[in-house]
Parts: structure tokens; C-alpha cells; sequence
């Protein structure tokens, strides 16, 4: 059965990477590589989430601001549409008094970007899933090692063939995040309009009573900007093929001539770019850590929870005998030999148990 047709959505089901806040009357539809980290930081802020929450992810995440993307779960006070009732999803309506947006880049400076972020400089998961491939870049020494891995990796085309790559919204079109023919928006914004952004959002929390200073705090985990070199060697033609969706949908925003590059890079630049596959090396071997010891520790409340049925039984079946001794007692000067064993039993049973929980705790 297909979606029922809303003000905000034409037939579709609620996507997902949507953050809702119901009392701003706003909508953002996350974009991945695209400002994103400190567009989520606005909303989680603007909601009144605890920032801690965040601080607290064991991903692999190379800064306390990264941690925004630590998961779903963190968030407490911002929605996704997939969670809102029917009627109150039916309400949203962007020609009303709702503001919807997303914000979209350039394909050239998006896939470098996510390049550098997740392979060059060796984010942990990426490392932990990809590290054996063919096109896994070097720990760069050069500038021309750096280009020699980043067009090998561009030729490969992975985020098309990978089994696991291809489904990574930070290579996908962003056509599918955005769906700009199924979700009304009051507007997607380009990335070099994020002035424009922030003075809309003021517009529009001004007379709902709500407008305050904006928190777009930027972590910046690309060390190496553009250089023209970026794009040559076969590198413009393969992003414009492989991302001709997003051209499609979006092309007036970019021009090849409008992209921001830097001269070149200079050997601390190079050396820069190591440092963060060292320092994110150990983040990853601190988080992988972390993990191990939330794993231990789920495992200990299952055997604590265990341990716990088990005295209560224990318990149980005491009182039984017990109750059975005092009856037995009182038919008889001493206990029958079976009901002595079946005390001896319980006992050993309990002190096997109470051990058992003091090493576990």
C-alpha cells in the first residue's frame, strides 16, 4: 500500500534522516558531508538536547563534536518523522508556517571531502571494514602519493561496486537523502548559503518566539583542502558520471569554475594529515576497547540477572524445606536422612552461588 500523500511528504513513508522540532515548527533532512555536523549541533541545540549525551559516543568519532553522530538513540527531545502520530505528521505543512530544509554541496568537493575524512585519514570503522582493499590509501607522505591514492580510489569506483561501501550515505547521490520530488521543502539550500540558512532560521523562530543565538560550532576533519590536481587525471569526468543524479537535481547550484582550491600543499600540511591517521589509530583502539568492555558488561548483567533468579529459587526451595522440617520434626524425633541430604544440597548450592556473583561482580 503507498504512502498516504501530506503537506510535508507526496507518497512516500517518513525518511528517516529527518529531525523534527515540533514546538520551532522546524524540519531538517540530514545531508551527510554537507555541513551536516554543525546543522545537527543547531537543531540538538535549538531542541534543548543534553550535549553530554553526545560527548559520551564510543564510535570511533575523532572529536567531541563528532560525537553528534554517535546515533539516534542519544537524542531525546528531537523526533524523527518515522516517530511521529499520523495526525501530527499530517500537520507539518511548509506552505503553512513550517520551515523544512535540507543543504545539498558540490559532488567534486563532497566526494574528496568524504574520501579524506573517512579513508585518508583512517577513521577507525573505516579502517576496521576496508583496510584490505586495493584502493585503501597510504599513510601519505606526499603530495603526490596523496593524489596517486585518491585517483586510484576514484577509478576503483567502490562506493558503486563495494557490497558494503554502496549502501554508505556518505558516498551515495544525495538526491536519495534529499528527495527533492517527494519531500516539500521551503528550500535547499547550497553550501556556500549557509548565511542565507541561518538568517531564515532567525526569520522564522523570530515570531514564534523562539529565535536565539545559532550554535554551527565546525569540526573540521579534512586537513587537506582542494588543490586543482584534485580533479585531473580522469577524476572531474568519473564524479560527474557517477553522481549525475545529483546534477540533474541540483547542477544550477555548482559550476566547475565557481570550486574554491588552494594553490597546493606544503610539506607541514602533508605531515598534518599523518598526525590525524595516528591520533585516529589510537581513537580507534581506545573505542574498539570501549566496546569490549560494554560488551563484558552486558554479559555480567545477564549472568548478575542469572545469579539473582537462581537465589531467589534458592530461596524458594528453603523455606519449602524448611516448612517440610518442621512438619516432619513434629511427627518424629529426628529428621529423615533424605530431607538432611536435600538441606546439605541447598546449601552447597547457595554458597555455589553467592561465589559465583561476588567474582562476577
Amino acid at each position: 500500500m503507498p504512502a498516504p500523500t501530506t503537506p510535508l511528504l507526496n507518497g512516500i513513508a517518513p525518511p528517516p534522516n529527518s529531525f523534527v522540532l515540533p514546538d520551532h515548527k522546524m524540519v531538517y533532512m540530514s545531508v551527510t558531508k554537507a555541513a551536516c555536523t554543525s546543522l545537527r549541533w543547531m537543531v540538538a541545540d535549538l531542541a534543548g538536547e543534553n550535549p553530554q549525551s553526545f560527548v559520551g559516543a564510543i564510535g570511533g568519532q575523532q572529536s567531541r563534536l563528532l560525537g553528534i553522530h554517535g546515533g539516534r538513540q542519544r537524542w531525546q527531545r528531537t523526533p524523527q518523522l518515522t516517530q511521529l502520530p499520523p495526525e501530527q505528521l499530517a500537520a507539518i505543512d511548509p506552505t503553512d508556517d513550517w520551515f523544512v530544509f535540507a543543504v545539498v554541496r558540490s559532488p567534486f568537493s563532497r566526494l574528496w571531502s568524504a574520501w579524506e575524512s573517512k579513508f585518508l585519514v583512517r577513521h577507525a570503522r573505516y579502517v576496521e571494514m576496508y583496510s584490505d582493499q586495493p584502493w585503501f590509501p597510504r599513510t601519505p607522505t606526499s603530495a603526490e602519493q596523496v593524489l596517486e591514492d585518491w585517483r586510484a580510489f576514484v577509478h576503483a569506483r567502490p562506493w558503486e561496486t563495494h557490497p558494503e561501501l554502496r549502501h554508505d550515505v556518505h558516498f551515495q547521490n544525495q538526491v536519495r537523502s534529499v528527495r527533492p520530488q517527494s519531500v516539500n521543502y521551503t528550500r535547499v539550500y547550497g553550501l556556500k548559503e549557509l548565511g542565507t540558512l541561518f538568517a531564515d532560521v532567525h526569520a522564522h523562530l523570530e515570531p514564534l518566539g523562539k529565535d536565539q543565538p545559532l550554535y554551527t560550532p565546525r569540526a573540521n576533519e579534512t586537513p587537506l583542502a582542494m588543490t586543482p590536481e584534485v580533479l585531473e587525471g580522469g577524476v572531474r569526468e568519473i564524479i560527474e558520471d557517477s553522481y549525475a543524479k545529483d546534477f540533474d537535481a541540483f547542477g544550477e547550484r555548482w559550476s566547475f569554475e565557481s570550486l574554491s582550491f588552494v594553490d597546493g600543499w606544503s610539506a607541514d600540511a602533508i605531515d598534518h594529515a599523518a598526525h590525524h591517521t595516528v591520533a585516529n589509530q589510537r581513537i580507534g583502539d581506545l573505542s574498539a576497547a570501549a566496546r569490549g568492555l560494554r560488551r563484558d558488561l552486558r554479559h555480567a548483567d545477564r549472568d548478575l540477572e542469572r545469579t539473582n533468579r537462581e537465589l531467589q529459587h534458592a530461596d524458594r526451595e528453603l523455606q519449602r524445606l524448611t516448612e517440610r522440617s518442621r512438619t516432619e520434626s513434629q511427627s518424629g524425633p529426628e529428621t529423615p536422612g533424605a530431607l538432611a541430604r536435600d538441606l546439605r544440597r541447598l546449601r552447597r548450592r547457595a554458597t555455589r552461588t553467592v561465589r559465583s556473583a561476588r567474582r562476577r561482580g
